[in-house]
């Protein structure tokens, strides 16, 4: 080869690798994959790395560089972040944000006046959010000891969100709450919290349509999943919950306000020695409806309170919990259809369309169901086929309690006499 054309090879070569070089200084690597650590995020676990993260996701979302649409938290590091909002919209159809590390809250208190909520994803479409890491909101550091504290991971206005293969520990309060969005597919989570922790429910979701949520496990010091007002057409199956305070449909009403759930199924699921097994729980002074609502295969292991209707809810919680509802945004971007407008008359929330079928397994209590219904309103079109609860105490007494719950029943305990479409219950001893 003649020198000249060496020569022309190796500049050629020399300005490739400068090529290269700039990209991984801008924080763009390979295969579209943008890394935080490239934007000067340690993850040692002490440096504060927030404005790091920030600035990546800048680079991704607004950026411009259509190639570059995966944010990359890379495994084998802990990074410290404090609370910091990912915000839309993305000039991408899809961002993935791949946490394959650990991410970590400051293990101190703040304030939850300014800061409610540690992580945040607002107005981002077809989000990806994945990778096997582990979020941990430092919980015990605000249990007990501070009466508001903040929401771990908040998704609000991420349509199309798709959350999968995470390990979340030990949040402040709620671990995941999902607001004001359509089309969710969660699963493959894990979500551990002291089961005494107070209010550390492991999924919300409030105004949203459309949500899939499976395949994980759930153990927390409250609800498992809780499915607030404005929501419609869930799909909950294949989880494991317990401990915590089971699957429940609200809070509703609380305060007056207007609430409604409806074409909810819940079903393969297992709950163990959870306070709750599936509940509905409405406040007395609201209004609105609960209706819709399936709960199939649902095996129980010493449940406290296995199938309970509470129309006259009272939470009595302590250290100034704020409502989930309280805590979210006024504004909600749900298409106006979906959107349901306010009105609060105090008669009650409606619960009816209710169906319980194949619920099996043990409680722990001396109470199997409960169907706690307002004198007025009542509960309507409740339907019990193959339930069968037995106690988790050899020879232990159970009992089933029924107020003003209208419906059928088909080969179920405890259900011994209906008159009319009333279900009514009396105390029979069901011997384990």
């Amino acid at each position: 080869m003649k020198k000249s054309s060496l020569f022309f090879v190796l500049l050629c070569l020399f300005q490739l690798s400068k090529a290269v070089a700039r990209k991984h200084k801008n924080g763009f690597e390979s295969h579209g994959i943008t890394t935080v650590t490239s934007f000067g995020a340690v993850g040692d676990g002490k440096i504060d790395d927030t404005q790091a993260f920030l600035n990546a996701w800048e680079a991704v979302c607004k950026g411009g560089s259509k190639g570059n649409t995966k944010l990359l938290v890379p495994s084998g590091k802990t990074f410290m972040i404090k609370p910091l909002t990912f915000a839309g919209p993305c000039k991408s159809s899809s961002i993935s944000f791949l946490i394959r590390g650990n991410l970590v809250a400051p293990c101190y208190t703040w304030d939850v006046g300014r800061y409610p909520i540690w992580i945040r994803f607002d107005s981002i479409n077809g989000l990806v959010v994945t990778g096997g890491g582990t979020i941990d909101g430092c919980g015990p550091v605000w249990w007990n000891i501070v009466p508001d504290r903040p929401t771990a991971m908040h998704f609000n206005n991420c349509n199309g969100l798709r959350l999968s293969k995470l390990r979340h520990l030990n949040s402040p309060r709620n671990h995941i709450s999902l607001s004001c969005s359509e089309d969710i597919k969660v699963s493959d989570l894990n979500i551990n919290a002291h089961f005494k922790s107070p209010n550390t429910d492991g999924i919300d979701i409030s105004n949203c349509r459309g949500v899939d949520i499976r395949h994980s496990n759930i153990s927390t010091g409250d609800d498992c999943i809780a499915i607030n007002s404005g929501s419609s057409y869930i799909n909950i199956s294949d989880i494991f919950c317990g401990p915590g305070h089971g699957i429940s449909i609200g809070s509703l009403g609380e305060n007056g306000r207007f609430a409604t759930v409806e074409e909810v199924i819940v079903k393969n699921c297992t709950l163990t020695n959870t306070d709750n097994g599936v509940r509905i729980k409405t406040y007395e002074n609201g209004s609105g409806y609960a209706r819709k609502i399936s709960f199939d295969n649902i095996n129980m292991v010493a449940s406290k309170n296995p199938i309970i209707i509470d129309q006259n809810y009272h939470d009595t919680g302590t250290d100034g919990y704020v409502g989930f509802e309280e805590s979210l945004d006024k504004s909600c971007h749900l298409s106006p259809a979906y959107q349901i407008q306010s009105s609060s008359n105090g008669r009650g929330v409606k619960v009816s369309n209710v169906r319980y079928s194949r619920i099996r397994g043990s409680s722990a209590s001396d109470k199997a169901i409960t169907l706690n219904c307002d004198a007025e309103l009542g509960c309507a079109d409740i339907m019990m086929d193959h339930v069968k609860i037995v106690s988790a105490t050899s020879g232990r007494n159970l009992i089933a309690s029924c107020n003003n719950a209208h419906g059928v029943f088909n080969d179920t305990l405890f259900f011994v006499k209906q008159k009319k479409d009333s279900l009514v219950c009396i105390p029979l001893v069901i011997r384990h």
